[in-house]
């Protein structure tokens, strides 16, 4: 029986780009949206007393003064508007935009250095993982950066592949090889599998 590795953890390495920046900006932007909608919910309905809930929604105050300062108040209306074109272009290009596949540089201690290329190392893990007993086809990149680099792997199994013996040559075998290649302890995986529709049988 084939014995999978036990120091192998799942991988907190996402599927795709991180998404914890917006995350972030959204949950701050729900709280503040959510925020004024309960308070604008708790005044409307009275529970701060009739005064206060039939107030038009612009403090006469706020009115006043806006008009008395109409010019001002419209410059800097028009700049908030054009700060949050900015960052809304800005939000929209960084999730636009693709997902780089970082090359590796590497040092010795002679003091020597080399960079292995995403392309190439992708290429190696590729056919290292179709060498693997029971895997069809294989489809390598790189992601992450320079200094935090990752593999995606997307495995075609034939029929009848032995899932355990498949993931426990590939961590043996080809993501050891991977790591070796880069003198690194680690390299986070994100692997998936798939498995291959039979042929069809013709009936005659």
């Amino acid at each position: 029986m084939t014995k999978v590795n036990g120091d192998v953890r799942p991988s907190r390495t996402p599927i795709g780009r991180s998404l914890g920046f917006e995350r972030s900006l959204l949950s701050v932007l729900a709280l503040v949206l959510l925020a004024a909608g309960a308070s604008a919910l708790v005044v409307g309905t009275g529970l701060l007393g009739r005064f206060r809930a039939g107030r038009p929604v612009l403090d006469p105050l706020l009115e006043s003064w806006v008009g008395a300062n109409r010019v001002p108040f419209l410059v800097g209306a028009a700049a908030l508007g054009a700060v949050l074109v900015v960052i809304g272009l800005w939000w929209l290009l960084r999730s636009l935009r693709p997902e780089g596949r970082p090359d590796v540089p590497l040092a010795d201690e002679d003091g020597g250095s080399a960079t292995i290329t995403s392309g190439a190392l992708a290429a190696a893990v590729r056919a290292d993982a179709e060498q693997v007993a029971g895997v069809s086809r294989a489809r390598v990149r790189m992601a992450g950066t320079e200094q935090r680099p990752h593999l995606r792997l997307a495995l075609s199994l034939q029929e009848g592949a032995d899932l355990r013996g498949v993931w426990a040559e590939l961590d043996d075998k080809v993501l050891d090889r991977a790591r070796r290649a880069l003198g690194a302890e680690r390299l986070p995986a994100a692997i998936h599998f798939r498995l291959d529709r039979a042929a069809g049988r013709r009936v005659s």
